[in-house]
């Protein structure tokens, strides 16, 4: 009736390792494509980009290429969630150097990004 239930053990919550000599060549293989980029192949290319910068922490140049995408595309996705990210931290740290124009630029730029969401919705973006 009663078992004696072995623990499973637990998941290890390690971060997977990055290979930064990958990304970075991965980086410059994708910034190489995308002087001839086109239409969606273009916005992709951006995309991983902008993912790529992120994952490796450069979040100005992440913000770069997700605004850059956005503005040639404005469509809910991967850039959108994710420059959301990124504003909310470059307002987060300028609150915490309490640079008051900086957090103001952020949260003004996060108001853009849920104006936008609600245009895509209602059809306007």
């Amino acid at each position: 009736m009663f078992r004696n239930k072995k623990k499973k053990p637990e998941k290890e919550l390690t971060e997977p390792i990055i290979n930064m000599e990958e990304i970075l060549a991965e980086i410059e293989k994708l910034k190489s494509n995308l002087k001839n980029a086109r239409g969606q192949e273009r916005i992709n290319t951006l995309n991983a980009l902008g993912s790529l910068y992120f994952k490796i922490e450069e979040i100005d140049e992440a913000i770069f290429y997700y605004e850059t995408s956005l503005n040639e595309n404005n469509a809910l996705g991967k850039a959108y969630t994710d420059l959301m990210k990124l504003y909310n931290i470059k307002r987060r740290q300028a609150a915490e150097s309490k640079d008051e124009e900086a957090t103001r630029i952020y949260m003004h730029k996060i108001d853009g990004l849920m104006k936008l969401s609600k245009d895509v919705i209602r059809g306007r973006g």
